[in-house]
């Protein structure tokens, strides 16, 4: 990883700070990658609830069991639309 040795202040409101500082953790990400995500194009995605794991390990199971690359398909969507960061674009 390459080392970040530069940094950039920002003025927020307190309430401005409050709501970036949820959003991030809601994304299980610190504040500074949050922001840095944000300004790089990504909109990072909150953490699913552990629901989505279960059924998720559930459906990959039901696909090792009978096969098929339906279900495959769909475990692929689900985790591009659910967990991987989305673009602003």
């Amino acid at each position: 990883m390459k080392e970040r040795t530069q940094s950039i202040y920002t003025r927020t409101t307190p309430a401005e700070k409050q709501q970036i500082e949820r959003t991030a953790k809601k994304c299980g990400l610190s504040v500074s990658e949050y922001v840095r995500q944000r300004c790089l194009g990504y909109a990072p995605r909150e953490i699913p609830p552990d629901t989505y794991y279960d059924l998720y390990r559930e459906l990959n199971e039901a696909r090792r069991q009978v096969g098929g690359d339906a279900i495959l398909s769909l475990l692929d969507d689900m985790r591009k639309e659910l967990i991987l960061p989305g673009s602003d674009s």
